[in-house]
């Protein structure tokens, strides 16, 4: 197809969700000239419609600081934002009123002098051997060649990656199934005070892996009435009420979602299909008409089953589904399972982890869950193996499918993307390949900027862990039923 223009930069950030929107804001701030290339008209990807779990390890200490820390403050500016919420499981969460983070977004990548790419779509890479050398895309204005020094792979899927003939994993190693993705959608109209009412309800067990810790349950109910942000993972009996009477056929056992800092709205992560293929159109699209189908059950059953939403009504549906885990490209380095799960240390640390493995089931129903210790994330597991010029960020940096369950969400995202486009910032302005840049330098410019790394890690607050509770940083988690047999569901993507 005829090229319609050729353009030139320093460099390219591929998708403008939680990893893409912090790489490019850092490395224009931090001198490169800088293209964002995203396929929507809006930035911020699914993070705008989400919670963001993971600013703090299960420690309550906050892990991810720097320009991520930088937008939550600017959202709190706005009284855009709940304060972070410390959670008992997920370290914390905080509640972001979608439509002022796009603003916001939008606001902070013009200000740092990103050129933003809307409604443009990635196609294919322009390589030399082993270089990637710039992206082909596709718009309004028709095909056009962009060069750049570095490319940085934020697309979600590693689309930049594949296309440069990186090496990726995908799935479980058995049988390279992938994490079950969810379609999230947003309800109006609850009542936050019998919400909370239901929650304190020991026999509707609106936090079933907080039951079995009875001084820890009592805590957490002691605090419901001030927290702006509540998350919920249970309610099993009304699921399963509904379910034997003929009202639900979905593979979700429990009631899992947010009530927002909003007081009457509520955020519904329950709809889910297994065996997604995320790299392929045709299971991607078999996978929204079983999600959305999903969808109208949902809106009949809140209203008629749970406490505060006799009242409920839909306000949105995301722009995209959820999807937790697609290629994990292949680095210089893996995260291993050992490291999440053992907080390893590495000399090139670039952004810190925290939040526990949270793998929503290949297979059956909910999650498995693993404690972690707080991890380092090396910059070797942005690095792309045998590649030069090209760097990931998000959840498909190199990773084991457990590791990368811990490390895809939002906030830990958003500080890969800031050290990927301060590496990039700094292979240009040095003229190093990204290989050769120093790993100190790098470090020292993070910390400058007021990223969080091990070195300025804070200690840990004893009285906070008392005051909120903890749960035993060894055990497994596992909840709800292995297999979807047990719960006879059938809603496989084939």
């Amino acid at each position: 197809m005829k090229i319609a223009s050729k353009l030139k930069t320093q460099v390219i950030v591929v998708g403008s969700g939680a990893a893409g929107i912090n790489a490019a804001i850092a490395s224009a701030r931090n001198g490169a000239e800088t293209i964002l290339i995203e396929r929507d008209g809006y930035l911020g990807g699914v993070s705008a419609s989400l919670g963001w779990i993971g600013f703090h390890d299960q420690d309550y200490r906050q892990i991810v600081k720097g320009i991520p820390h930088e937008i939550v403050e600017n959202l709190w500016s706005r009284n855009a934002a709940s304060r972070y919420e410390l959670d008992i499981k997920c370290g914390s969460i905080i509640s972001v009123h979608s439509h002022h983070w796009k603003i916001l977004a939008m606001k902070m990548a013009t200000d740092a002098g990103v050129k933003i790419m809307l409604q443009t779509l990635f196609v294919d890479t322009l390589t030399e051997n082993d270089r990637i050398c710039g992206v082909i895309v596709e718009n309004k204005s028709g095909r056009q060649e962009i060069s750049a020094d570095v490319v940085i792979d934020c697309s979600g899927d590693g689309d930049v990656a594949d296309r440069a003939g990186a090496a990726w994993e995908k799935g479980r190693t058995q049988d390279g199934l992938v994490q079950a993705p969810t379609l999230v959608f947003k309800l109006g109209g609850l009542s936050r005070e019998d919400f909370i009412e239901g929650c304190k309800n020991p026999a509707l067990n609106y936090r079933e892996w907080v039951e079995p810790y009875l001084e820890i349950r009592e805590k957490l109910y002691n605090r419901l009435d001030q927290m702006e942000v509540i998350i919920c993972g249970g309610y099993a009996p009304l699921m399963e009420e509904a379910r034997n009477a003929g009202e639900l056929d979905l593979p979700q056992t429990r009631i899992v979602g947010v009530k927002l800092h909003k007081p009457d709205e509520f955020l519904v992560v329950m709809t889910r299909v297994l065996g997604l293929d995320p790299t392929s159109v045709e299971s991607m699209s078999l996978a929204y008409e079983k999600l959305y189908a999903q969808i109208p059950q949902l809106l009949d059953f809140f209203p008629k089953y749970v406490p505060g939403f006799e009242k409920s009504f839909l306000l949105e549906i995301a722009p995209a589904m959820g999807v937790r885990e697609s290629r994990r490209i292949t680095g210089d380095y893996q995260l291993s399972t050992e490291d999440v799960l053992n907080g390893n240390e590495h000399d090139d640390v670039i952004a810190l982890g925290g939040y526990h493995v949270d793998i929503h089931r290949t297979s059956g129903t909910w999650v498995d869950s693993m404690n972690v210790q707080t991890y380092d994330i090396p910059y070797r597991s942005l690095v792309v193996k045998n590649k030069e010029g090209l760097l990931v960020a998000g959840k498909c940096i190199s990773a084991s499918h457990e590791a990368i369950a811990s490390a895809r969400v939002i906030p830990i995202c958003m500080a890969e993307g800031q050290a990927a486009g301060t590496a990039a910032a700094i292979a240009v302005k040095e003229n190093k390949e990204l290989r050769e840049i120093t790993i100190n330098n790098l470090k020292n410019t993070l910390i400058d900027q007021k990223a969080e790394l091990r070195e300025t890690l804070e200690p840990i607050d004893q009285n906070l862990i008392e005051q909120i509770g903890q749960l035993p940083k060894a055990k497994e988690e596992t909840t709800g039923e292995r297999d979807l047999a047990s719960s006879g569901v059938q809603s496989w993507i084939s």
